[in-house]
């Protein structure tokens, strides 16, 4: 390799970087509001579970999901921009929309709806961690490695959270639907 030749730097005037920037807080906005969404399906679900490790087990991500709905906020920030508060508040509505629709799915296919409550944790979960997933390689792309910084321990803990949440959906599936178990 010739390292005699100067190094060609493009897309960095301050036009094309706000464009990109603007394009990162408009992805931010539906990291905040698929985060939003989980938070609050995790909220609701813990009351509806009577079986105390889960119960357990998910009081105390409703508490991490409180803490990725701040870290997702400090994205934002990195970029110098703020975050939509409609996207917020929409975060909170789809998390009660998807409750909805899962306690439909339940009665449809003959499950308790305790169990259809936990798969859409189980899913929303899933599509915050991969939202996140997404913010941290826009970092890596942008040249901003404090986003690296925050979104990597969340999608950790997500990662974490979606093997004993696979665990849990799995494990109170076939009571549910054969037996008509709550739990």
């Amino acid at each position: 390799m010739d390292n005699t030749k100067p190094t060609i730097l493009i897309e960095l005037d301050p036009e094309t970087r706000s464009k990109h920037l603007n394009r990162a807080k408009a992805w931010f906005d539906n990291v905040l509001l698929t985060q939003g969404s989980c938070r609050q399906l995790v909220e609701d679900t813990v009351e509806k579970i009577e079986e105390p490790h889960i119960k357990q087990y998910l009081a105390e991500m409703a508490e991490q999901e409180k803490n990725h709905e701040a870290k997702a906020r400090e994205l934002f920030s990195v970029i110098g921009r703020e975050p939509s508060d409609i996207r917020q508040l929409l975060g909170t509505v789809t998390g009660k929309a998807r409750q909805a629709l899962g306690d439909f799915i339940a009665v449809a296919g003959g499950a308790e709806v305790p169990w259809q409550d936990l798969h859409q944790v189980y899913l929303s979960n899933y599509n915050s961690m991969g939202a996140f997933a997404v913010a941290e390689q826009l970092g890596l792309a942008l040249g901003f490695p404090a986003i690296v910084d925050v979104t990597f321990p969340v999608i950790a803990e997500k990662s974490t959270s979606q093997l004993l949440l696979q665990e849990c959906v799995l494990e109170m599936c076939s009571m549910s639907i054969l037996y008509k178990e709550d739990f």
